[in-house]
């Protein structure tokens, strides 16, 4: 019998406890590679099961942005090897493997990079992100724009991959209520939009809230809690690389009214999210108002509910529903406009259910940084974690580091 066995297992056993008190990722991740023991005696003893890992947060700071992992406590750790253009550059969405939307002049030089994990996070550029936007009518404008949201009907490298966009004309910035759609592997710099009665449909609201890809069709939130579906496989792209866009259905709701809980002056903004297969509409509530509420203090989470089998979709009555669920049932939702996700508390020990959040502009009325250079301003002071159970208060904790406020950027996920 080796008389070393007995100290080998102490050492592994406590090198496992050490390894699971650490709140941060990118330690456990650093502690793995010390050496071959090291690995060795903190390697899962059972495959972990099939979940996408969680989110880091990408921070902007001067020399260039950091990242924090969404743990309360956790350090700060920096990239390396980031180009100088992405260092102030303005961030406005995500996509698994480390794709990150990005506008390198805040209203311009959009692009799409990606920050790799291996030993050290490095870049790769996709062709650039459209900068005008077509006016597909009998005038046949072409305008520069400037996006607020993004994202993705498959990975970027997929040669049939389309982009999908909330953004606004330029110079004169208003409340973001355009839609607009590209062939990602073209590297167009324009992109096209809807026409006629949908467009107007779209414009007479009050802002598109949100975009998400789920179940092969584009979803854009409205501000009455409607939804503007367009099947991606509908989309149509010519031999000069002109993208014909999907019909579009509009999915009516009734308007949720939140049970007159919340003051008129309240801030509220929305968020759609996939979660079990189902769609999610996530309501952020600021007591306000505007431009300067007070921080977020809470969230109300509501699922689709379809309506019967031969409704007729397109009706002007409103046959879909936004049922509010009573609890999160064990879930975790990263919440932010384009790229939202859902986890299960039950994968990912150390952490609790709740709304994980952060820094959003329409909290502060963003529209008035791109009118004018003075007031570009990103507080940075939004972000936490909103926690609420049958046996607990709800509550809103702070997981980030201190954080000054920005004059390019707002903080920003970053899925890996």
């Amino acid at each position: 019998m080796d008389a070393a066995s007995p100290a080998r297992d102490f050492m592994a056993e406590a090198l496992r406890l050490i390894h699971k008190r650490l709140m941060c990722l990118v330690d456990r991740r650093s502690m793995a590679q010390v050496c071959h023991t090291w690995r060795v005696a903190v390697k899962p003893q059972q495959p972990p099961p099939e979940e996408s890992p969680l989110p880091y947060i990408l921070l902007p700071g001067d020399g260039g942005p950091s990242f924090s992992c969404a743990l309360r406590g956790c350090a700060t750790h920096r990239f390396h090897h980031v180009p100088h253009c992405a260092r102030d550059a303005r961030y406005f969405g995500a996509y698994p493997g480390g794709w990150l939307f990005v506008a390198h002049g805040q209203t311009n030089g959009n692009a799409i990079l990606s920050l790799h994990a291996d030993h050290r996070y490095f870049l790769n550029y996709l062709p650039g992100l459209p900068e005008i936007v077509h006016l597909d009518d009998r005038s046949d404008v072409d305008m520069d724009m400037v996006m607020f949201a993004a994202t993705l009907s498959s990975p970027p490298e997929d040669k049939n991959c389309i982009g999908a966009a909330i953004l606004s004309y330029f110079p004169n910035v208003t409340n973001p209520s355009i839609y607009a759609f590209w062939h990602m592997r073209r590297g167009s710099s324009l992109a096209a939009v809807a026409n006629g009665d949908d467009a107007t449909y779209a414009g007479s609201t009050s802002g598109l809230q949100d975009v998400i890809h789920h179940k092969g069709a584009f979803h854009f939130l409205t501000g009455e809690e409607n939804l503007l579906v367009f099947p991606v496989s509908e989309f149509v792209e010519y031999l000069d690389g002109e993208l014909d866009i999907a019909p579009i259905s509009i999915r009516r709701f009734p308007h949720c009214g939140y049970g007159g809980r919340y003051s008129e002056n309240d801030v509220v903004v929305r968020y759609l999210v996939e979660s079990r297969g189902h769609l999610l509409m996530v309501a952020r509530i600021a007591p306000g108002p505007l431009p300067l509420p007070s921080p977020t203090s809470a969230f109300r989470v509501f699922e689709m509910v379809e309506p019967p089998l031969g409704t007729p979709i397109n009706s002007h009555e409103a046959p879909y529903d936004w049922n509010e669920l009573d609890s999160l049932d064990g879930r975790m939702l990263f919440v932010a406009r384009g790229c939202s996700r859902s986890y299960e508390v039950a994968r990912h020990p150390g952490f609790e259910e709740g709304v994980y959040f952060l820094d959003d502009g329409r909290l502060y009325d963003e529209v008035a940084m791109f009118n004018d250079e003075d007031v570009r301003h990103y507080p940075c002071r939004d972000s936490g974690k909103w926690l609420a159970s049958p046996e607990a208060v709800p509550r809103v904790d702070n997981f980030l580091p201190e954080q000054g406020p920005s004059d390019y950027s707002p903080p920003a996920w970053l899925l890996p």
